[in-house]
């Protein structure tokens, strides 16, 4: 019993290896790859083992995140050093400040993408993408 369990389980890390990737060039000298031999007519450049890439770990992704933020911070801080800053209101349009200047009709379509997009998520259409580049480009001629 023992032993076809480990069977099984030897069998189901091999799925999760890596997969030999070959190299074959064909006539012309058109590059192909292939997972398996070259097919006839075609000659073998290389060969070698496609490992793939783990996921990251915990740690990996909270150092991400945290560089990600460390840049947004370091970001903000230039800006307002160089006096590029805008306030934003929480829906990403701009908000006009005391001596701030308002934003232009170009500043403000681009924020209103950036907003529609923010807020569609994934669930975008290429019909709204059109709409919204559409919009700017009227915005911004």
């Amino acid at each position: 019993m023992r032993q076809g369990i480990l069977l099984v389980a030897a069998l189901m890390c091999g799925s999760a290896s890596a997969q030999i990737v070959n190299k074959c060039i064909g006539k012309g000298g058109a590059v192909h790859y292939y997972s398996g031999p070259c097919p006839a007519g075609y000659a073998q450049a290389r060969t070698w083992e496609a490992k793939p890439e783990p996921p990251p770990t915990n740690d990996e992704l909270w150092r991400r995140y945290h560089q990600r933020k460390k840049g947004e911070a370091d970001s903000r801080y230039l800006s307002s050093l160089a006096g590029t800053t805008r306030a934003r209101s929480g829906s990403g349009h701009y908000v006009h400040r005391e001596g701030a200047k308002s934003p232009t009709r170009c500043e403000a379509a681009k924020a209103a993408r950036e907003s529609t997009l923010e807020a569609v998520g994934m669930r975008r259409t290429y019909e709204l993408l059109q709409q919204l580049d559409a919009n700017v480009r009227e915005a911004c001629r």
